[in-house]
């Protein structure tokens, strides 16, 4: 079944209007599902790709957390926009412009131009070697650790939030 369609049905079956705390309840559970992506590494039951072990002894700090390294990434992720009709939740800004490629992940293929250029310390040696300008092939893959999105969890912890606070009315 399609989430939204879950979600949309469970909303339906409301009779009485949804006053206005119910666009900041469903913005706060959903940054908080979002932010806890980064302590589970996981997106419904789906553990995110480990990350190569030679990248992960030099950029985790010791840690071995995936995408946490500086905190920017989680820390991005914020209400955009919130009102009865509608609500919209964004990550990345000017020090994160890298947010979708992570969450979506990325495929590069191409051809890149190298201009020549004079190495002086050639294989630590140093000697001084000219590089003719020459052409590389490209073939790299970022793998999606998707941390937004839809999501049935998301849902079931959306509508048991509303739940909770109908109840206690």
């Amino acid at each position: 079944m399609n989430y939204q369609k879950q979600l949309n049905d469970w909303f339906s079956r409301f009779e009485h209007r949804f006053d206005a705390a119910v666009p900041t309840i469903v913005s706060d559970t959903a940054v908080e599902f979002f932010k806890e992506r980064f302590n589970t590494q996981e997106w419904d039951g789906v553990p995110w790709e480990q990350l190569n072990p030679k990248y992960a002894a030099k950029k985790t700090r010791g840690n071995g957390r995936i995408l946490t390294r500086t905190g920017n990434l989680q820390a991005s992720i914020r209400p955009t926009q919130v009102n009865a009709n509608r609500v919209v939740i964004s990550a990345g800004n000017a020090k994160v412009p890298y947010a979708r490629i992570h969450n979506d992940g990325l495929r590069v293929r191409g051809v890149q131009n190298v201009r020549g250029y004079t190495n002086t310390n050639f294989m630590g040696k140093g000697k001084r070697v000219q590089i003719k300008a020459h052409t590389r092939t490209v073939n790299y893959k970022m793998p999606e650790r998707r941390f937004m999105g839809n999501s049935k969890y998301l849902n079931q912890a959306i509508i048991n939030r509303l739940t909770a606070f109908y109840n206690n009315r």
